[in-house]
């Protein structure tokens, strides 16, 4: 059983992991994650639980920039706010590169039940996004 610095310790490792592996892969830095606390919060406490794979880091991380992305669109819109040049499809390639990192991942079950909750959040979000795009 790890000691909880060295929890920590292996939470920040894969935060950092996983911040590079999305700016490396999508050239999305740090900088433009849109609710960069509530992202960063919810990261180390998923891999703080359940000391996930690096794989399943990289996962993790894209699929909570890709929901607070689309959180955030959708607030700001249901209040008006006209988000010039949002589109879902070319930001949904991050999701689908988590669902990726996420089938190679030796502990995807893990993973995918502790983010039940977020993925039907997302798939309301994605199909509330289509409908309004095909309005």
């Amino acid at each position: 059983m790890m000691a909880p610095s060295e929890r920590r310790r292996y939470c920040e490792k894969q935060w950092l992991i996983s911040k590079r592996s999305l700016d490396n892969e999508f050239d999305i830095p740090f900088e433009k994650v849109q609710v960069k606390a509530q992202v960063e919060n919810l990261f180390f406490s998923y891999v703080q639980d359940h000391l996930f794979s690096n794989e399943a880091c990289i996962s993790l991380y894209y699929r909570l920039f890709f929901f607070s992305t689309l959180l955030l669109v959708q607030i700001l819109e249901n209040e008006g706010v006209d988000i010039e040049g949002f589109q879902l499809h070319e930001l949904k390639p991050v999701y689908e590169a988590s669902l990726n990192w996420s089938k190679k991942s030796s502990d995807q079950a893990q993973l995918e039940r502790v983010l039940i909750n977020v993925n039907v959040a997302l798939e309301l979000l994605i199909h509330d996004f289509i409908d309004q795009s095909a309005a």
